[in-house]
This record gives C-alpha cells, sequence and structure tokens, in this order.
C-alpha cells in the first residue's frame, strides 16, 4: 500500500547530516525537530493479537487537501464494534490543526 505520493516521498529521503533522520516538512512549524528516518522507512510488523489491548482507539484525518490513505483503514474500523473511531476536521498534523479536540480524545483514552 502507497501511503505517501512521490514527492512527499522526496521530503523523507532528504536526511540530515547523521543520516539518521529526515529534516522537517517545509511547511511544519519552525520548532519542528528531525524525524527518525527508520519509522518511515521500515515497516511496522504487528502479530494481530489484540485481545491483551483494553480500549483500541483511531483518530482519523478527515481534513486532508486531496484523498487520504487512510480512509480505507478508518471505514473498516469504524464497522468493527471493537473499535472507537474519531474523525477529525484536520490533515495528518492533528496536533498543530485540531490540538484541543485531539488533547480531549487522549484525555479521554488515558
Amino acid at each position: 500500500m502507497i501511503l505517501v505520493s512521490e514527492q512527499e516521498r522526496w521530503w523523507y529521503v532528504d536526511v540530515e547530516d547523521s543520516g539518521y533522520a529526515t529534516r522537517p516538512l517545509p511547511f511544519f512549524d519552525p520548532r519542528a525537530t528531525a524525524h527518525p528516518l527508520a519509522s518511515v522507512l521500515q515497516p511496522l510488523r504487528l502479530t494481530g493479537d489484540l485481545a491483551h489491548i483494553r480500549r483500541r482507539d483511531y483518530v482519523y484525518a478527515a481534513g486532508w487537501g486531496s484523498e487520504s490513505p487512510f480512509t480505507a483503514v478508518y471505514e473498516r474500523l469504524r464497522r468493527d464494534p471493537s473499535w472507537t473511531t474519531h474523525a477529525l476536521d484536520s490533515s495528518h498534523n492533528l496536533m498543530r490543526d485540531a490540538p484541543q479536540e485531539l488533547l480531549k480524545i487522549l484525555l479521554d483514552v488515558a
């Protein structure tokens, strides 16, 4: 599954001198710091064993400027009664675009 556009891919491969992190994206807050490169290049492997997780919440950023690569995941999870889903009118950067709504969800989950 492709989760980023070609332009976004080039942003992520623009690594800083250490070689271990990508530079903050050009539209990020000036306080943003480098992001670990491995987190965008290495696949995440899950076992599927969710029995020990007491609560499952998914926060969907519904305000993308184009079609979100996460829509199919959101649609699948919102039909699954074992998940609680939240759709925020925000781009992918929820902490910047919907901080109060995200904080409410996080406090509720905690």
